[in-house]
């Protein structure tokens, strides 16, 4: 049996197991969703390969789909899996079968001490951010697009003393993909932390420590990289807190050579509200200087965020989060002072980010693209949300800027960072969700990025995206929709395409 077959058989397992381990009614009485249902997509596309020479298709979607929520006891998570079957009327050969999940669970085998993280994904989404279209866009179904990552690992969380508490958690994760430009990799994180913010009076102390070596199956390389850290605190007020740190740290990055270094930072915390806060931190590293800066605040109905990170990163960071995931934090935060109850939220939150993942699709943004390199990265983005009784606004900024460490790691000429050393992101986003009446729904979605990337040569790709969509609500458990949307590329690549998209889905 083949590799892909392999993984296959084990995503599906994996599947199946997350399932009836959220459905499962051991240990505690608990709350647990599970929703099958059916959906249903017929697209007419005027660039069916996203070419500047494309042709007209169009393409038949039928998705059997389950999913499970548990929300308590000692045993909860989440799993989405579906079957998207995917045929085409004038391409034969891109029509696909194929498993899509993301899906992740907690045990709690001892009862708050001791508890196992199990995740796993399977996703097809466009590998570059220069050519063809952006990576969340629902016509990316190529089997070379296929990334599968499944992590599992043990967690260790304790109280001691008045106020001291500790974590030890081990985790291994194993990526993969259906195309040559990843390599299958497995990563070991081991991490752990000490810390008493009250051990003497308004002094504190902690000790960090962790280590992640990436194993690459395909060139027998190893990519490892280590952090320890010893911080004091002080509590000035119970609004503000002053941190401070010393470590070392060191990595093999540099031609498998190991490079080490002594560390040190600075930060703050301050909450002047309940509903504001305000951390920053920064720390000379091996790359230069790292930053964290996380500005939150929540107002009566509406949220904004903005955040500044600088710090190494991988793909295996970057599978564990979706842009559903994202969206749905900034909705949940949005709706806070509308009155609905935690679970009401949820509902709501999840709704709006389905439709956010929806309207945006196609716009260029991504939470990151798959690649074999590891390297630094500097994020900015900020989010603003607005949400009154028929209206959801959303505006989104981003800028980040990556650039490549471990020069010998990349083994694909179809990987980004192949021929570049370093790639800069920028774009924005508006999406606008309104409530025609109680049964139907209305998106729209304007965006626009800028990716240029720099090196042995030069790409550059500049990409528009509109969208405005419908959804109307049919019986109780069924919807329908109708989304338009147009999607500009100018640059290492340039094409241009309109896609209609009607949709039927039914719950059981």
């Amino acid at each position: 049996m083949t590799k892909r077959h392999d993984d296959f058989r084990l995503a599906g397992h994996l599947a199946v197991g997350l399932a009836c381990l959220l459905s499962a009614s051991a240990w505690a009485q608990s709350v647990v969703q599970v929703v099958p249902s059916v959906s249903t997509r017929m697209t007419f596309t005027d660039n069916v390969d996203a070419s500047a020479d494309g042709e007209s298709d169009w393409l038949f979607e039928v998705s059997p789909a389950i999913s499970v929520r548990r929300t308590s006891g000692r045993i909860n998570g989440n799993l989405d899996a579906s079957l998207r079957n995917v045929v085409y009327a004038n391409s034969d050969d891109l029509n696909t079968t194929f498993l899509a999940l993301r899906g992740r669970g907690e045990v709690e085998a001892i009862e708050r001490l001791l508890f196992v993280d199990v995740g796993a994904s399977i996703s097809r989404n466009n590998q570059s951010l220069f050519s063809g279209r952006s990576g969340d866009d629902p016509l990316n179904t190529n089997e070379d697009n296929e990334v599968r990552s499944f992590n599992l690992g043990p967690r260790l969380e304790f109280a001691f003393g008045k106020s001291a508490t500790g974590r030890l958690n081990y985790k291994n994760q194993w990526l993969s993909g259906g195309g040559s430009a990843l390599s299958n990799r497995r990563t070991e994180t081991l991490a752990g932390a000490l810390q008493d913010g009250e051990a003497f009076g308004p002094l504190g102390w902690s000790v960090s420590y962790d280590k992640v070596d990436s194993h690459y199956d395909d060139s027998d390389s190893k990519a490892s990289r280590e952090n320890g850290r010893v911080g004091l605190s002080y509590t000035v007020t119970p609004q503000v807190i002053l941190r401070a740190s010393v470590g070392r740290e060191s990595n093999n990055y540099n031609a498998g050579r190991t490079e080490d270094g002594s560390t040190h930072g600075v930060g703050f915390d301050w909450f002047p509200t309940s509903r504001t806060s305000v951390t920053a931190f920064t720390e000379k590293r091996l790359f230069g200087r790292g930053y964290d800066v996380q500005v939150a605040h929540r107002g009566q109905r509406s949220s904004w965020r903005l955040s500044y990170v600088r710090d190494y990163t991988s793909s295996e960071e970057l599978v564990s989060e979706s842009l559903e995931d994202y969206a749905y934090r900034l909705y949940y935060d949005g709706l806070s002072g509308s009155g609905l109850t935690d679970v009401q939220r949820d509902v709501v939150a999840r709704q709006l980010a389905r439709g956010y993942v929806s309207a945006t699709a196609g716009s260029g943004q991504q939470v990151g693209f798959i690649t074999n390199a590891q390297y630094v990265s500097r994020n900015l983005r900020g989010d603003f949300t607005l949400s009154g009784v028929r209206n959801t606004l959303t505006f989104s900024v981003y800028r980040t800027e990556r650039s490549r460490v471990a020069q010998d790691l990349i083994v694909s000429a179809t990987d980004d960072f192949f021929n570049l050393d370093q790639i800069r992101d920028k774009g924005m986003i508006i999406s606008l969700n309104h409530k025609l009446s109680g049964f139907s729904t209305l998106t729209a979605a304007v965006a626009r990025n800028n990716v240029q990337g720099s090196g042995p040569v030069a790409q550059d790709s500049k990409r528009t995206s509109l969208s405005l969509g419908v959804a109307h609500q049919l019986g109780p458990k069924s919807t329908g929709g109708l989304i338009y949307r147009h999607q500009k590329s100018d640059g290492s690549t340039s094409y241009t395409e309109n896609t209609l998209t009607a949709t039927l889905g039914v719950r059981f």
